[in-house]
């Protein structure tokens, strides 16, 4: 892949690489520890939607790789803004996409509902693609230490230390976290917690009423080994998309977390969507 690398922002992180050009752009997400080509069909993703006019951004923030742990939802919202306002104003975007993978999902609806319609000279967004929307608090719940870890970061929260670490998160590859981001990620009502199959549709849809404000594609796969075992998850994924308003849609491939080897239908589904899409 030939593209370009940039930086869009103050910080050391802030930085982008962008394949292609044109008036759309398509900006993915990865989820925890992801970086740039955080699944294998980000490179057949980027080169359709280059064949077809489209600009593929794969940006890095602060959150990104080994930073997740002392992140939040609203501060990669606030880069993605950032970057988004530099597409459109050095790089000709009047449009803008994300798809969001795993944990970035979270970022996709956080940025939907605080930038959609553009601000600070941000173009406007087009539409989300949500690839494995997965409750963190489920996964991280089949771990025995959780619920301790859980009960600690939440006191520690309470007495006013939730910048302070936690310690290490095990479960998800040693990464430093805070008490305030473990929180937000395991714990029930934490500001990560989107998707999770026991939430009811009440819930749901005040959680993801941002995404309702622009077309949005479910991309689930049926044999994710990060859901619950025995979710119903062509089940959880109609409620998600009920729940995200009409002009939401669903599919579902049978696959896993990343969906390897499905990259020829990960490619269709998302650029068949994507490409769909009028500038707001």
């Amino acid at each position: 892949m030939q593209g370009k690398l940039f930086r869009y922002g103050p910080e050391v992180a802030h930085t982008a690489f962008i394949s292609g050009s044109g008036r759309r752009h398509a900006i993915l997400v990865g989820g925890l520890s992801d970086g740039m080509l955080f699944t294998a069909y980000c490179t057949p993703l980027a080169r359709r939607l280059n064949a077809a006019g489209w600009a593929c951004v794969q940006p890095l923030l602060s959150s990104s790789l080994s930073g997740w742990g002392l992140a939040s939802l609203d501060q990669d919202a606030a880069e993605l803004h950032l970057l988004a306002a530099a597409l459109g104003r050095e790089h000709g975007a009047e449009g803008v996409a994300i798809l969001g993978h795993s944990t970035g999902c979270q970022d996709a609806v956080r940025y939907a509902s605080l930038y959609a319609g553009g601000k600070d000279g941000a173009p406007p967004l087009m539409g989300l693609v949500l690839q494995a929307p997965v409750s963190d608090r489920e996964f991280l719940g089949k771990q025995q230490s959780t619920a301790a870890l859980a009960q600690r970061a939440q006191r520690m929260v309470e007495e006013g230390r939730g910048e302070d670490l936690l310690g290490r998160a095990d479960a998800l590859g040693g990464t430093p976290i805070t008490a305030r981001r473990f929180v937000a990620l395991a714990c029930g009502g934490g500001d990560d917690d989107m998707f999770s199959s026991d939430l009811s549709d009440a819930q749901l849809r005040e959680l993801l009423k941002g995404a309702a404000s622009v077309p949005s594609l479910f991309l689930l796969g049926a044999q994710d080994e990060c859901y619950p075992a025995g979710c119903d998850v062509e089940g959880l994924g109609r409620r998600l998309v009920a729940a995200a308003g009409s002009s939401a849609q669903l599919k579902v491939l049978d696959g896993d977390h990343c969906l390897k080897g499905l990259e020829n239908e990960v490619v269709e589904v998302v650029s068949d969507f994507l490409l769909s899409l009028p500038i707001q």
